[in-house]
């Protein structure tokens, strides 16, 4: 548990919810779910300025009022996850300042793949972790899904990471599927599975690329080489005759 209470440092408030934080290559970066941002989304063109992608009193600490600005680098409204850094250090500076100050009290959390099934962890509103069971769908893109919750997944833990036992992120929090007029369960997803939803940038900077390409590579090694053994096998069949007599 003392690396659960050592991620608690990572979170963050954005909006109405969290985010985390974790290491770039140049900066230190919030992940969140793309909702916590409001209704307003930058804009869709690959020429937005600054003002375009910059969030005004967005982040603050667990608990305070949001006054940090930030910039938006990277949303994707439909996954539901958002990846937020510094806003510019020339035009916005005092924000920037500020931004620098508020991630640099934190305590970064290392990114890694979800288990295809297992158990995980979340973040009550009142700053408590407790277990859930987490199923990663077999797409190669599949999302995470959370079941028995040991406590109800409520407003506010939006943008959480989902931790896995030993304290690394895996996934955010984003929805519950909650019974309708109750708005809690102790069930929810999809939500966002980081080493599959992150960009690949992001994925490079912090080195989960070079892990995840590797398992790939490996399992086409090995499937190919599987299948190959199994040609040679049925080729090798075929060419030796059966005699009368010799055991099968």
């Amino acid at each position: 548990m003392l690396k659960q209470d050592k991620a608690k440092r990572a979170v963050v408030r954005v909006g109405d919810g969290r985010g985390f934080v974790v290491e770039g290559a140049r900066s230190r970066i919030i992940i969140t779910a793309a909702h916590c941002l409001g209704p307003t989304i930058v804009p869709c063109a690959s020429f937005s300025d600054t003002e375009d992608c910059t969030y005004a009193s967005l982040l603050g600490k667990p608990g305070e009022k949001p006054t940090v600005w930030t910039e938006c680098f990277f949303i994707d409204p439909i996954v539901d996850i958002a990846v937020l850094g510094p806003p510019d250090d020339q035009a916005l500076s005092d924000e920037w300042d500020a931004y620098d100050a508020m991630v640099g009290e934190s305590l970064p959390l290392s990114v890694s793949e979800a288990p295809k099934r297992g158990r995980a962890w979340l973040l009550s509103p009142k700053g408590r972790w407790f277990q859930c069971d987490v199923l990663r769908h077999p797409a190669p893109n599949g999302a995470l899904w959370i079941s028995g919750a040991a406590e109800n997944i409520v407003g506010g833990m939006s943008g959480s990471p989902i931790l896995a036992d030993d304290g690394s992120a895996i996934g955010i929090l984003c929805t519950s599927c909650s019974v309708a007029g109750s708005g809690a369960s102790a069930s929810g997803g999809p939500n966002p599975r980081l080493a599959s939803h992150l960009p690949g940038w992001l994925l490079r900077e912090i080195g989960l690329f070079h892990i995840r390409s590797a398992h790939a590579v490996r399992g086409h090694v090995r499937g190919s080489a599987r299948k190959g053994a199994a040609a040679s096998a049925k080729v090798r069949a075929k060419r030796v005759p059966k005699r009368k007599g010799a055991l099968q």
